[in-house]
């Protein structure tokens, strides 16, 4: 039960830091589901495809496509044909979408400042451990499950 506990308390905080607003009543930490494909369309380093996508956030290549349409339509990518494959649509990112991810990854100072005051530093650097290997887990469980529902389709 114990271990059950732990993860209800990391879901909690999850939540509430999801719900977090800053001193100025403005959003404290902006957790949005585009940040990935934000971060994705970032780390191909140019207009990656709906496949590039894919394959960076290990999802099918509809589910990019849509994400991407989605992202689209907020206004926080650009979708536009290749110039040397007119088929082949590529993203990237408008000037929206550059702010939220620069809002991602940094909120405000003052806020997270008086949010961390008086944790030490080696227990949030564990506490960091351990999320961590919590999520490289979940992502191999993810991906066996995904493997598994591949072979059975066959």
């Amino acid at each position: 039960m114990a271990a059950a506990a732990f993860l209800y308390a990391i879901l909690e905080a999850a939540d509430r830091l999801r719900e977090a607003r800053a001193f100025d009543g403005s959003r404290a930490m902006s957790v949005e589901p585009r940040s990935d494909l934000l971060r994705a369309v970032e780390r191909c380093g140019g207009a990656p495809s709906f496949s590039d996508l894919a394959r960076l956030l290990r999802i099918t290549r509809w589910a990019a496509r849509e994400r991407a349409i989605a992202a689209e339509e907020a206004g926080v990518v650009e979708l536009f044909p290749a110039r040397d494959d007119r088929r082949l649509i590529q993203v990237a990112l408008t000037p929206a979408g550059r702010r939220l991810l620069e809002a991602r990854r940094l909120p405000p100072l003052d806020w997270l400042f008086t949010l961390l005051n008086g944790l030490e530093p080696a227990a949030m650097r564990s506490t960091e451990r351990v999320l961590r290997a919590l999520a490289e887990r979940l992502a191999r469980y993810e991906s066996e499950m995904r493997a598994r529902d591949a072979r059975r389709r066959r």
